[in-house]
């Protein structure tokens, strides 16, 4: 029905439609419907028509229907859609006549109206892997007539042979209505994979052996691979789909190889536009997606080309390559110029900085101008891996290269070369500005990098950043319970060993929320340099890491977890989570502020407070450790503190003989100092200041050791040793504390210091009954334990267990006394031994 339509209005032609394709028989001379050309005299006669070229086109009326792989869907036509199709006579001159501006041509257009069929219906399956499209519409067949003109010899006066002087006729004749389908693969690119469209027939034009020179918009089918290419920017670019008039044009025909051997991405300034209609300028290769195409943007006549080419970068590089300057404008407004390195934009601030860089007094004409929109979205950090070296005011930087964003400097070339970038290792160092070098962190990369050491081919442990730490794994499986994967090992940044050391081995930055893998380690804030253990999700999110601290977690091996110290370091300011509480730690102690000025006084005004749940600062200790220097503030007043106690320096010397010097300085409230006691405890340990002589305090007293054997038989060897001024160590009595519990270091012996005197325990009953079982034991040289005198002073007071009866020595002698305040218990047989007054 369709065929009879159209035939009508085509009486001009006698062409027949047969099963194995288009016959043409000879037409009839021209008829009143077709004019003959204005030609001069003598005239010439028109020949016969016959086919050039003919193929099958689908003209669609409905749909695409999408059926997903591995899916059913019958379709049904249910609207009435209306469709041209014709045939165009045009009688005219070759190319060479145009040219010239002669052309006589004349053109007739008939166009038939077709109506869709309503009701029709397909059931289609889409195989697996594949997306079906599903249209319908009407099947044509497409044909090209032309004829040529006689008789030879009648274009005498012509400036033109016969030869380039022909007549052609495009016809679209109607076979049948009804549905076509097209399947994609969704193996590739998200996309479907291109591969193999049925490029159009045509009678074979000059094959393509090369692709260079070719303008954009040639499409290119490769008979071996059958695939449809098309140029944009000097590069054969892989199409997924014919669709939206992506191949407007007849593919010349070419093989795999001579693709292969073309660029591999399009030129700087090209130009594409995809079927979602997002325009594209190419920048080192890449396409870079315009917001606008305003001027000074310059996008051009961009090749439509599919979706997929795009999102699949075929034959384009996914971020720029390195060496090419950019520059984003809109609305009059120009961004700076910028050269991609290692992917991303790097600014310029001057134009001095760009020639240093080597791009030449002729740099302007190198810049690709884009949106500003395209060049906001360039990163600003070099890959991983990135070469770069700065350069300006003709001096340079040492060559560098980036680690997740940090900057890891080379020391010497056998460094880069140990480092994997061969002895070819300069071809691939970009130069930048020496500014831009320097305003990229250096040494310490990223949380979460992994990174490993290598020097004379000898690696590190593997490691990962953390808090600016670098945490070593003992085994890999430590790396993939840390989260890392079992891919971890593609995931490593080699640096040099130098470089490795100098990145720090201990605890990461405060802030950080960490947790031991491998059991049940409970997630830990680092504050202070300490692992702060949180009891329940709630102390978490009342010390401030929000509701989403989870995210913030960062997985370490328990090994390396249970390594972190968990005292507060000196100088953290604390805050209680569920008060307004506030201290400072001194010597690993809470030091509580009364006040908002006390806390500023004492130089901790500036300093980020952490907040701790309520039964960490309730557990926390309120006894500042030895070995700590202290400052009164407000004064100019120092101290040490030693045993407990605070001793103060009277000068500078005073404090750096005592080897304070260099030991951070802690400022403690006025009211803080005040109240410290000056006495130093039992059983530290100090040493006289510019002395070997070192001693225990027992008693409240010096007990001075003559020998090293002598400190370490009384148990003092491995505990630390804190030196005190010379002046103090004088000022130290050297007798014992009445009250005091003693034991011999050269035996089992043990007693107390009552008047003065050794008072020996016979046995633990009697210790304990003397009331001493509680009391700590000072252990003291057995050269001092037998000096110790044996006779009570005058005015002691004893009495026994078993007794009320007060005795006052005097002399040597006992006399009962009334007086029961200040009596010391002894065994009845110590007193028993006092003769009577």
């Amino acid at each position: 029905m369709l065929g009879q339509r159209f035939r009508s209005a085509l009486t001009a032609l006698a062409v027949v439609l047969m099963a194995g394709g288009l016959v043409a028989t000879t037409p009839r001379p021209a008829q009143a419907d077709e004019p003959p050309l204005p030609l001069p005299v003598p005239s010439c006669e028109p020949g016969p028509w016959y086919v050039s070229k003919h193929y099958e086109e689908f003209a669609p009326a409905d749909g695409p229907w999408r059926v997903a792989p591995g899916d059913n869907l019958e379709v049904t036509v249910t609207k009435s859609r209306t469709i041209e199709v014709g045939a165009q006579l045009t009688a005219g001159v070759s190319a060479e006549w145009v040219v010239a501006k002669a052309n006589a041509e004349l053109s007739l257009s008939t166009k038939v109206s077709w109506t869709s069929s309503v009701g029709l219906k397909t059931n289609t399956t889409s195989p697996a892997h594949e997306i079906t499209y599903v249209s319908y519409g009407v099947f044509t067949e497409r044909v090209f007539l032309m004829r040529n003109w006689y008789p030879a010899g009648c274009n005498v006066g012509w400036p033109y042979t016969l030869d380039s002087f022909k007549s052609a006729m495009w016809v679209q004749l109607p076979k049948s209505e009804g549905f076509k389908k097209v399947t994609q693969s969704t193996g590739r690119g998200g996309q479907g994979t291109p591969g193999t469209t049925n490029p159009p027939m045509p009678p074979q034009p000059q094959p393509v052996t090369s692709v260079h020179g070719l303008g954009d918009g040639t499409l290119l089918h490769t008979t071996d691979t059958r695939r449809i290419y098309k140029m944009v920017g000097g590069a054969p670019v892989w199409q997924a789909t014919c669709d939206g008039g992506i191949c407007d044009s007849q593919p010349r025909p070419t093989s795999q190889s001579v693709i292969d051997a073309g660029p591999k991405a399009p030129r700087n300034g090209s130009s594409a536009i995809d079927q979602r209609g997002r325009v594209y300028i190419f920048v080192g290769g890449a396409p870079l997606h315009q917001s606008h195409c305003n001027s000074p943007v310059n996008c051009g006549r961009p090749p439509k080309i599919s979706d997929w080419s795009i999102d699949a970068r075929d034959h384009m590089n996914r971020a720029p390559a390195d060496g090419s300057l950019v520059q984003g404008w809109n609305a009059g407004n120009a961004t700076p110029v910028a050269q991609t390195v290692g992917g991303a934009r790097l600014n310029f601030a001057s134009p001095q900085e760009v020639i240093d860089t080597g791009f030449g007094t002729d740099w302007p004409s190198k810049v690709v101008i884009v949106s500003d929109y395209s060049f906001n979205n360039l990163g600003t950090i070099p890959a991983d891996g990135t070469l770069v070296q700065g350069t300006g005011g003709g001096a340079s930087t040492p060559v560098a290269m980036f680690v997740a964003g940090s900057r890891i400097n080379f020391a010497s070339p056998e460094e880069v070369v140990e480092t994997g970038y061969g002895t070819n290792w300069r071809e691939k160092v970009r130069a930048i500005p020496s500014r831009v070098f320097n305003e990229f962190p250096a040494d310490i990369p990223p949380d979460g990098s992994l990174v490993q050491g290598i020097a004379n081919g000898v690696p590190t442990p593997v490691a990962m950043m953390l808090g600016g730490a670098r945490i070593n794994f003992a085994s890999p499986q430590e790396v993939i319970d840390s989260g890392f994967g079992t891919d971890w090992q593609s995931k490593v940044r080699t640096v040099p060993v130098r470089a490795f050391n100098m990145i720090r081995a201990d605890v990461p930055d405060d802030g950080t929320l960490v947790q031991g893998t491998g059991g049940s380690s409970p997630v830990a804030a680092i504050i202070g340099g300490a692992r702060v253990n949180f009891a329940s999700p709630q102390e978490v999110v009342d010390s401030g890491f929000g509701a989403d601290w989870a995210s913030k977690v960062r997985a370490l091996p328990g090994r390396a977890f249970s390594l972190i110290p968990d005292r507060i370091g000196d100088g953290t300011r604390v805050k209680k989570a569920g008060a307004t509480s506030q201290a400072g730690i001194v010597g690993g102690a809470k030091v509580p502020f009364a006040s908002m000025d006390e806390l500023i006084a004492c130089g901790f005004g500036g300093k980020r407070m952490w907040t701790v749940p309520d039964r960490v600062w309730d557990a926390l200790t309120t006894k500042i450790g030895d070995g700590t220097r202290i400052k009164k503030s407000g004064s100019p007043s120092e101290a040490a503190v030693v045993g407990g106690a605070r001793v103060d320096f009277h000068t500078e010397a005073e404090r750096n003989d005592a080897g304070y010097g260099a030991v951070t300085l802690q400022v403690v409230p006025t009211r803080v100092w005040d109240a410290m006691t000056t006495r130093i405890a039992d059983g530290t340990r100090i040493a006289k200041s510019g002395w070997s002589s070192e001693a225990a305090v027992v008693g409240g007293a010096r007990v001075d050791f003559h020998t090293e054997a002598e400190r370490n038989d009384a148990g003092y060897g491995s505990r630390p040793r804190q030196v005190v001024p010379v002046r103090v160590w004088d000022a130290m009595t050297t007798r014992i504390a009445d009250g005091t519990r003693l034991k011999d270091a050269g035996s089992p012996s043990q007693g107390a210091v009552v008047g003065g005197a050794k008072v020996p325990f016979s046995s633990m009953a009697e210790l304990t009954a003397s009331g001493y079982a509680d009391v700590p034991m000072q252990v003291v040289p057995n050269r001092v334990w037998k000096a110790l005198p044996t006779q009570f002073g005058d005015g002691t007071r004893l009495k026994s267990p078993d007794s009320p009866a007060v005795w006052l020595i005097t002399g040597g002698r006992r006399t009962p006394t009334d007086v029961t305040t200040g009596v010391w218990t002894v065994p009845q047989r110590v007193i028993d031994a006092v003769p009577l007054a």
